[in-house]
């Protein structure tokens, strides 16, 4: 971070002003072509090395032409995607070779670049010159929606087209491998000795879960909890691509817009959800969940960005920025304390992750 300052601190306006138009907006679509074509998956398959023009083009999947393949190396290298050791001459650096390893998502998890991102930030200035510069708040009605052909919101799309939903998934699971486990910064052995699961509750229920990342981290802190003691919700589509292997961890396919269907139970958590919708739309989805609660013993606990005032940091509000083309929003904690309490909440305490990313926020029935 500090290296990234200083770099920006030394960079001229010229230089900035060639960054934006020449270089940012053509790397990224060059490491496209090469995955489109199938190169970084050969590269890394026959064990990276040395590779001339010739060499790459043969190992490509598709019929790439040389002088066009010369030009696109010679970027990534200057970019430090790849590195040129001579003329015509390529070499992978440990980042191309993991666009070429399927095991570590990162090509797929790119491509949301590609399916979501792009055309919607290129889009959001017009969109909000549109809308007379007013805050993006109907979820109905955002940049998102208006820049696609299918005018359907981020799930929507993702819903209809199964490789969109596989580069977010992508995505949340390279993602979820960065970020700091809940239960390192957060007391889940008070929260289980405070627990009363002999009626086959649940201590933690994870709403929008995904594939349950978060819920495996809870077991493998207390591998001797009862067995379905932790229950993963979402879309039934999402659920059905959920590894599930152990009885500790119950799947069940659900709606946050509905009525929750498990009651009185420990912990309602949400970790990345509610930052994906407007107040007035939280509002209701934590109202759902209220209702459910049992009082002085259930909680909510939420995972997500708490927007410093001052000092945020790249991450934050570059996240930030994208969730308003979706029209939601990262919270600082006073728009936190709004909305909880209007679900009929209150705030506890906000437990920071210690790496500057998200916080968890602690809440419970007024």
């Amino acid at each position: 971070m500090a290296a990234r300052k200083l770099f920006h601190k030394l960079e001229t306006n010229t230089e900035k002003v060639l960054r934006f138009v020449n270089e940012e907006p053509v790397v990224y679509p060059a490491i496209q072509v090469f995955i489109d074509t199938g190169l970084w998956d050969a590269w890394t398959s026959s064990g990276g090395g040395e590779k001339d023009v010739g060499e790459l083009r043969a190992m490509a999947g598709k019929d790439i032409d040389p002088e066009l393949l010369q030009h696109l190396l010679q970027l990534l290298a200057s970019s430090h995607i790849i590195e040129e050791v001579g003329e015509g001459l390529f070499k992978p650096t440990v980042f191309s070779l993991s666009l070429g390893d399927k095991s570590t998502l990162i090509a797929p998890a790119l491509r949301v670049r590609t399916d979501h991102i792009m055309h919607s930030s290129i889009h959001f200035p017009e969109f909000l010159a549109k809308t007379g510069y007013r805050m993006p708040s109907d979820d109905t009605n955002s940049c998102y929606i208006d820049t696609y052909p299918e005018k359907k919101d981020y799930f929507g799309r993702c819903k209809e087209n199964p490789s969109y939903q596989e580069s977010f998934s992508s995505l949340l699971t390279l993602w979820g491998k960065h970020r700091r486990p809940w239960p390192q910064f957060y007391d889940t052995q008070a929260l289980l000795e405070g627990s009363d699961l002999s009626d086959g509750s649940a201590l933690v229920v994870d709403i929008g879960g995904h594939h349950g990342a978060d819920l495996f981290h809870v077991l493998q802190k207390h591998p001797d909890i009862p067995a379905g003691s932790l229950v993963l919700e979402d879309l039934p589509k999402v659920i059905a691509s959920a590894n599930i292997t152990t009885d500790k961890i119950k799947a069940i396919g659900h709606n946050f817009f509905e009525p929750q269907p498990v009651k009185g139970y420990r912990v309602y958590y949400f970790h990345a959800v509610l930052h994906d919708w407007p107040d007035k739309t939280v509002v209701d989805i934590l109202k759902q969940v209220a209702a459910a609660m049992k009082p002085g013993y259930s909680k909510v606990l939420i995972n997500d960005i708490v927007l410093p005032t001052v000092g945020a940091s790249s991450y934050q509000t570059a996240l930030d920025c994208f969730m308003l083309q979706i029209s939601g929003k990262e919270r600082t904690e006073a728009v936190w304390n709004r909305v909880i309490s209007e679900a009929g909440m209150r705030i506890v305490n906000i437990w920071p992750d210690g790496r500057g990313y998200e916080s968890l926020v602690e809440a419970e029935l007024l």
